[in-house]
């Protein structure tokens, strides 16, 4: 979502995750859903730590960052090369 400003940030709305290690948010060019191990080979941004696994939360974008073919939000458990979910950004 594109603030006032013209900065960026990405909304988790309603969130619900299992807990785990090391998970990070990342916006990623691989299509919601199927293989959890495939994102590490597509072209993906990290936006920090999962804030919680409830809830709604906003992840900053930096700025000047090239979103384009970024189009899933993907929960990624750097410890296990795995991810805990996906959804396509609306």
């Amino acid at each position: 979502m594109q603030l006032p400003d013209g900065s960026h940030v990405v909304r988790l709305e309603n969130l619900a995750s299992s807990d785990g290690p090391d998970v990070k948010v990342w916006l990623s060019d691989r299509e919601a859903g199927g293989d959890w191990f495939k994102y590490r080979s597509g072209r993906f941004l990290d936006l920090g730590p999962v804030k919680a696994t409830h809830g709604n939360q906003n992840y900053a974008v930096p700025p000047g960052t090239d979103l384009s073919g970024l189009d899933t939000v993907v929960l990624w458990c750097d410890r296990f090369s795995v991810a805990f979910g996906s959804a396509a950004l609306a």
